[in-house]
């Protein structure tokens, strides 16, 4: 009682100081500013108010000219050449060129940067600068659709002189609606409106701050006191109670994500096929969906989100099936010799070490839920909830883990190459178990070399049923999202992945 009256005092007296612009509160803070780095989406969000690409981010599969005034596409769908708006300058006050493309793909694609976005760059064979205002690219393969592929942000090439992304440019210099002003120690991050835009009109709010407040109860508190304006994810059980907020508007957008447990396959007991197929019919994933999230999503088959046009509806989730799941640990020589209710596996004790975000309430019931399912079928389960660093290099550094509950966000392009390929893994790559399948890598390589939608949804699909056989991952859900948002801020609009697309347009009242 204490704590939520503090909590009240503390909501009340932030409302009171509230300043004119944009607030919005996330459950963990950005890890980084830099895009090419971004790999959890309150990273990936507020880039998105600092950087900006050569074309619109893909909206039901259209893009529009932004950094890019109009493009040619050659006739054999591997050259494409982008003719670069004029006049356009850094937050800094240096022009944006050509030269800014081609380092932003070459800094990409260079291992020794570890971007996530590693893959996409792959595609590109071949970036020139054949002036200041004109770029070339040679793609690797023809692509049915090959705008798609340039849904990047582009960094300035005069901030990072050595071509190293880590550690260079704090002051996350961008083209973009908003300027970074500072990273407060206390972990706000202030960004101001850009006078110099070279987009006609906008930006229609003057700053935005983004604040780490990692109780969702208290996230709720400040955006019904005003303190904050928004809310990019609303935790299911408490849409129904925003709804009847008379200041609060709620906005639906169909992201396509989706929630896993990633398994290492550098754990000889979890290569057992036997093993993994137990653990997939050990969970019982609707009830857990419907306790922690009201519902509020469907359940998965394979690697792709259902929101998406690569899904194969074909293929089923595995079952609730805890007897078929205890009968295959029996077959794979895990049994409980001792009666502890702990299986063991030639003599030793079966215990997995689960790891997961320190993020919302309903992520850590989630992981408590598991370990007792999974406890339920004699396997031990030792869980630890990390900070957003900590997790990021137990996960893609030091790969110390067992089981991970994670989520993937995509575009529109559900590229899952550098998730599943065995060429993506290491230290700072996508395919964070290990997963090897020479099956799923060839099918992965006659993606990127589709010249059609038909043949790449037919890839994608084989592929569907495949990862869903295999598991890789426990596949869990698809939630269904929300945003909060005050109605003081008018002309919302919101992209399904690049959440603040649209922000430069949105206006306070």
């Amino acid at each position: 009682m204490i704590r939520h009256v503090i909590a009240l005092f503390l909501v009340v007296g932030l409302a009171a100081n509230a300043s004119a612009g944009l607030r919005y509160a996330e459950s963990t803070p950005p890890s980084t500013l830099n895009p090419l780095l971004a790999r959890d989406m309150p990273s990936v969000r507020a880039s998105e108010l600092v950087y900006e690409g050569l074309l619109t981010p893909p909206d039901a599969g259209e893009v529009r000219p932004l950094l890019a005034e109009r493009w040619d596409v050659g006739p054999d769908g591997r050259t494409v050449t982008f003719y670069l708006k004029r006049g356009v300058r850094w937050h800094d006050g240096r022009p944006f060129t050509a030269r800014d493309v081609v380092f932003t793909v070459e800094a990409g694609r260079n291992p020794a940067n570890a971007s996530p976005l590693h893959s996409q760059f792959a595609a590109f064979e071949s970036v020139e600068a054949l002036d200041d205002h004109t770029v070339r690219f040679r793609l690797a393969h023809p692509s049915a659709n090959p705008v798609l592929l340039f849904d990047f942000r582009i960094l300035p090439a005069h901030r990072f002189p050595d071509g190293r992304l880590a550690g260079g440019d704090p002051s996350a210099v961008g083209t973009g609606p908003f300027r970074f002003r500072e990273w407060a120690p206390s972990g706000e991050i202030r960004f101001e409106a850009n006078p110099d835009y070279h987009r006609p009109g906008q930006p229609g709010i003057r700053e935005v701050e983004a604040s780490p407040v990692p109780d969702d109860n208290i996230r709720n508190e400040l955006l019904r006191y005003g303190a904050v304006d928004l809310i990019p994810r609303v935790r299911p059980r408490d849409i129904p109670v925003l709804e009847e907020l008379s200041g609060i508007r709620l906005y639906p957008y169909s992201t396509l994500s989706y929630a896993f447990v990633g398994i290492n396959f550098r754990n000889p007991l979890l290569r057992d096929l036997r093993v993994r197929r137990a653990l997939a019919r050990g969970i019982d994933r609707e009830a857990m969906l419907k306790a922690h999230y009201g519902g509020r999503g469907v359940v998965i088959s394979g690697p792709f989100p259902p929101a998406s046009w690569a899904y194969n509806f074909d293929v089923k989730p595995w079952p609730h099936e805890p007897d078929t799941a205890a009968r295959l640990l029996d077959e794979a020589g895990l049994t409980d010799s001792d009666g502890d209710g702990i299986r063991e596996k030639d003599g030793e004790p079966v215990r997995l070490r689960l790891v997961s975000l320190a993020a919302s309430e309903a992520q850590k019931a989630v992981v408590l839920d598991l370990q007792q399912q999974l406890k339920g079928l004699g396997i031990g389960v030792e869980v630890k909830f990390l900070e957003p660093s900590a997790w990021r290099k137990a996960v893609f550094q030091d790969h110390d883990f067992d089981l991970v509950l994670a989520e993937w966000t995509f575009d529109h392009s559900v590229n899952i190459y550098s998730l599943f390929h065995s060429a993506e893994t290491g230290p700072g790559r996508n395919n964070l178990g290990a997963y090897a399948n020479p099956e799923v890598d060839r099918l992965l390589d006659q993606t990127r070399g589709a010249t059609n939608s038909e043949s790449l949804r037919a890839a994608y699909g084989e592929l569907h049923r495949i990862l869903h056989d295999d598991l890789p991952y426990l596949f869990l859900w698809s939630l269904n999202r929300y945003a909060a948002v005050s109605t003081r801020i008018d002309n919302v609009r919101l992209h399904p992945f690049y959440f603040f697309s649209y922000v430069g347009s949105w206006k306070e009242r």
